[in-house]
């Protein structure tokens, strides 16, 4: 029982030291220094995240489905340079948090990471945060090369997905079409039956 309870405490004190500890997140070998006012976040499967304010993440493993939706559906949209990084900026208006959720796609290395806030300006903090990683060793012209190639595959495959979702729905209605008809026509049988057995009766 006294094990169990020093483990417990143990355990409690350490959650304490990872939110107190929490000025910098390393994800894929590259350090961000956190702006106080976004500490205090979870920090998962190499994801760093405060709520639905904020929010840093590598997207190498899948750009197209990272950077496409926002693309097609932003308000705003720029490329700019933040100390050596290029940066793609986007932002749109955001129902669920009533105002402007901003997503910056930037080269730090050779990976391209994302960054998400609340706000359509990349202000102070959001430029010391891109500041504070290593100089992009991608070019500006490769950089931005490569989020337009994975927007075109991003349309690509919602253009696929689309036609298979309508062909999909296309079929799903035919075969619900012919399910009722086969329901009808085996009721009509059904019916028939009884009529006949009830007839043979009524003779024999």
């Amino acid at each position: 029982m006294k094990k169990i309870l020093i483990i417990l405490i143990l355990s409690i004190l350490l959650l304490g030291f990872v939110h107190a500890k929490s000025d910098s997140v390393e994800i894929d070998n590259v350090t961000f220094k956190i702006p106080p006012k976004y500490q205090g976040g979870e920090f998962k499967y190499g994801y760093y995240r405060l709520d639905n304010k904020f929010s840093i993440r590598c997207v190498d493993d899948n750009i197209p489905k990272a950077i496409g939706l926002w693309t097609a559906e932003q308000d705003f949209g720029e490329d700019i340079s933040v100390g050596k990084h290029p940066v793609r900026h986007f932002y749109q208006y955001n129902t669920y948090v009533e105002g402007n959720d901003s997503h910056a796609y930037f080269a730090s290395g050779k990976s391209v990471y994302e960054i998400s806030w609340v706000g359509e300006k990349i202000d102070k903090d959001i430029k010391q945060l891109i500041k504070s990683t290593p100089p992009s060793k991608i070019s500006n012209d490769d950089f931005y090369d490569l989020l337009d190639v994975s927007y075109e595959i991003y349309k690509l495959e919602r253009q696929m997905q689309d036609e298979y979702d309508a062909q999909y729905n296309y079929m799903e209605a035919k075969y619900n079409e012919q399910l009722k008809q086969t329901k009808i026509d085996q009721q009509h049988d059904n019916r028939m039956k009884e009529l006949w057995i009830t007839y043979i009766n009524k003779m024999g």
